[in-house]
């Protein structure tokens, strides 16, 4: 059996590529980069790494598939926004087991627009309005309240995210961001969510819950030159067993996708009453999945048991990690991780 780890030398793609390693199984793992480092970077964990076009770059798909026929690969973990997007019109015809969900599913993991609408009248999102221009900020936030978050539709990382107490700084902010290359760009306007921010990973087989766990991000790298805030490169987090997360991002995943099957990680924040409200929902994993194998629940060696021997873990749907355990992560030096105090 060969794994393919796409984007094997970015943040997420490392941790992927490294847990593989950590399980010490038998299975042939290569990897995709697009430049040079990052093949260098991916080489550490993986058996073999292959240079492609960006996801955003044409001739990807194409590429992609190739590489799936002449490797033989059986796996394809997908680690990046902007390869699943290009992967998205064709996920059902790929013929290989791909750890991203079926197209419709994956169509609205990719715009948060789209979840939101799925999820509206069942009690899991903030209130949210979608907004084309400044000049529908004043109603929105007469809807959301104030101060009301506001962000791009697309894109990991929190893209284009900004706190805002009126709609002149909203429209503004907009037309920043279009002068600068963001003109195609869809706006939504939330409720503001001020409490903690979670995130609950978890792998589905043909509709059911096998395994997941839950995780609370403490600390941003360069959060302080942020406008928002929020980089969406975790530079610490902490494992946490909570039965509300489990319930609320279950439900969401369920209401999303009637037949869910693959990886799915939920972002969540908690609203003012102390309650977890989801934000978002990757087709990938997301997070920090090194901590999450060091907890207890290694989901990329998971899922390649599933797809070679239809193995289940002998593990629970839920609360199957470790809770307490740790994670620092810093640009100068492997990650740190600790168990619970």
């Amino acid at each position: 059996m060969t794994i393919l780890v796409s984007a094997c030398g970015s943040s997420i793609g490392l941790e992927v590529a490294r847990s593989l390693k950590m399980a010490g199984q038998e299975q042939r793992v290569i990897g995709s980069e697009v430049s040079w480092w990052g093949k260098e970077l991916g080489e550490r964990f993986c058996d073999e790494v292959f240079l492609l076009p960006r996801g955003d770059e044409p001739g990807y798909v194409e590429a992609l598939g190739q590489l799936l026929q002449d490797q033989q690969v059986t796996l394809l973990l997908v680690n990046t926004d902007p390869e699943l997007e290009a992967i998205e019109p064709v996920r059902d015809q790929l013929q290989v087991a791909a750890s991203c969900p079926a197209g419709g599913a994956l169509r609205i993991c990719l715009d948060k627009r789209l979840l939101h609408e799925k999820l509206s009248g069942e009690g899991l999102v903030a209130r949210t309005c979608p907004v084309s221009d400044g000049s529908q900020l004043q109603e929105a936030l007469d809807e959301v309240g104030r101060p009301g978050w506001l962000r791009c539709s697309t894109g990991p990382r929190g893209r284009g995210s900004i706190l805002i107490e009126s709609a002149d700084e909203g429209a503004a902010w907009i037309d920043y961001w279009r002068r600068r290359g963001g003109d195609q760009d869809q706006w939504l306007l939330h409720q503001y969510l001020p409490g903690r921010n979670f995130n609950w990973t978890s792998i589905w087989w043909e509709g059911q819950l096998v395994v997941s766990a839950a995780g609370e991000r403490l600390a941003y790298f360069l959060s302080q030159v942020a406008v928002s805030g929020i980089t969406g490169n975790v530079s610490h987090a902490v494992t946490v067993v909570d039965d509300g997360l489990n319930e609320t991002a279950s439900r969401a995943v369920r209401a999303m996708d009637a037949e869910p099957h693959g990886v799915y990680s939920v972002d969540l924040r908690e609203a003012s009453e102390g309650v977890p409200l989801v934000t978002e929902i990757n087709a990938r994993q997301a997070f920090r999945p090194l901590l999450y194998t060091h907890s207890g629940v290694n989901f990329s060696a998971l899922l390649a048991d599933l797809v070679v021997q239809g193995k289940r873990p002998d593990l629970p749907a839920t609360n199957a990690q470790v809770a307490g355990m740790e994670i620092i992560r810093g640009m100068d030096f492997e990650p740190l991780v600790r168990g619970p105090a």
